[in-house]
C-alpha cells in the first residue's frame, strides 16, 4: 500500500496499464482525467477527507464515512452513488465461532472512479485488490465493473461464516442429545444472538442490492444489471441460510430444554419412589417408637427382629410391585 503524508491509502487507475499513485493528487489527477480508478482508504486522514472534499462529495457523506454507521444504505447523489455494506470480517475456520464481526466498507461509485473506505482490515477488499494488481480485468472495464467485484466478494465471504455457524449448530445438537456439553445454554443463545445480529443487517442490505440490480442508478449501465442482479441472488441465498439456522438453533434451544426437563422428571420419579418406599417404613418405626408401658409385643424377646424382618418384607414388596408396574 502506497502512503504518503501519514495518509492511509492505496490508489490504481487504467492507462492501458495499472498504474499505482504514490500521492492522492496523482489519483484525483487521473480521476479528472477520465481514467478508471479506485482509491482504497484504511482510516481516517486529512489527505483522505481532502480527496473526498475535492471530489465533491457530500459533507454529509464524508461524515457517514469515517463514522460507524449500523445501517446499511445506498444513497444516489448527481454525479455519484453512495453504498455503505458491512462484511465479515472473521471467516475463518480456525477463528472463534462464537464470533461474527461485521466490519462497515464504504463504496462511493463515480463515473470512472470508485473509492472505498474500511477501518477494519477487508479480506474481500485485498482480494479483489490483488486481481486488480495482476491484471487489472475489474478497473479496465471501468468503475462500476469495479464495484461489482467488491460487493461480490463481500457478499461471497458470508459463505465461510455460516459454514463455521453450520459446524458449531450440528455440534450443539449432538452435545444437546448427549447431555455431555456444560456451556450449551450459553453458546446456544450466543449463536442466536449472532443470527439475530445477521437478520438486522441483511435485511438492508439485501435492499441496497436489490436497488443498485434494478437499473435505478446511472452510474450502472444496462449491460452490467445481470451481474448485480447474480449478487442479490447470492446475498438472498446467504439471508435464506440465516433464516433456517435460527430455525435450527430454535429448534436445538427446544432439545436442550425438552433433556433436562426429561432429566428432571427422572430425578424426580427415583426420589418420589424412593420416600414411597421409606413411608410405610417410617410409619411402623414410628409406632413401635413410642414410649407406652402396654405396647404389644414391648418385653418379648424376639420383637426387634420381627418389626425389624417385618420393615424389610413391606420395602422388598413395594420395589417388587414398581418393578412389575415398570416403574423401577
Amino acid at each position: 500500500m502506497a502512503e504518503a503524508t501519514g495518509d492511509r491509502f492505496r490508489a490504481v487507475s487504467w492507462d492501458e496499464r495499472i498504474v499505482e499513485h504514490a500521492t492522492l493528487e496523482q489519483a484525483l489527477a487521473a480521476i479528472r482525467a477520465g481514467k478508471p480508478t479506485w482509491v482504497d482508504m484504511d482510516g481516517r486522514s486529512d489527505g483522505n477527507e481532502r480527496l473526498l472534499t475535492d471530489l465533491e462529495i457530500h459533507p454529509l457523506i464524508i461524515e457517514d464515512v469515517f463514522m460507524d454507521c449500523v445501517r446499511p444504505k445506498v444513497e444516489d447523489y448527481k454525479d455519484y452513488v453512495y453504498v455503505l455494506f458491512h462484511a465479515p470480517s472473521s471467516i475463518s475456520r480456525d477463528a472463534d465461532p462464537q464470533t461474527l464481526d461485521l466490519a462497515e466498507i464504504d463504496i462511493i461509485l463515480g463515473q470512472n472512479y470508485v473509492v472505498t473506505h474500511h477501518a477494519q482490515p477487508s479480506k474481500a477488499l485485498d482480494s479483489v485488490w490483488g486481481e486488480v494488481a495482476r491484471s487489472g480485468r475489474a478497473i479496465k472495464k471501468g468503475a462500476a465493473w469495479l464495484a461489482h467485484a467488491v460487493l461480490d466478494r463481500v457478499v461471497d465471504d458470508y459463505l465461510p461464516q455460516l459454514d463455521v455457524m453450520d459446524d458449531e449448530i450440528d455440534a450443539l445438537e449432538h452435545e444437546v442429545l448427549a447431555d455431555t456439553g456444560r456451556d450449551v445454554l450459553q453458546r446456544i443463545f450466543t449463536i442466536k444472538r449472532q443470527l439475530q445480529q445477521l437478520r438486522r443487517v441483511s435485511i438492508h442490505q439485501k435492499e441496497v442490492l436489490y436497488r443498485l440490480s434494478r437499473g435505478e442508478f446511472d452510474e450502472i449501465p444496462e449491460p452490467l444489471l445481470p451481474f448485480f442482479r447474480d449478487v442479490y441472488d447470492h446475498f438472498v441465498r446467504v439471508t435464506d441460510l440465516a433464516e433456517s439456522y435460527r430455525d435450527l438453533i430454535a429448534g436445538t434451544f427446544e432439545a436442550h430444554l425438552s433433556v433436562q426437563s426429561n432429566k428432571m422428571n427422572a430425578i424426580m420419579k427415583t426420589l418420589t419412589l424412593a420416600n414411597t418406599v421409606f413411608l410405610p417404613l417410617t410409619f411402623i418405626a414410628g409406632i413401635y417408637g413410642m414410649n407406652f408401658d402396654h405396647m404389644p409385643e414391648l418385653r418379648r424377646p424376639w420383637a426387634y427382629p420381627i418389626v425389624l424382618a417385618s420393615m424389610g418384607a413391606v420395602a422388598f414388596a413395594i420395589v417388587t410391585f414398581y418393578r412389575r408396574k415398570r416403574w423401577l
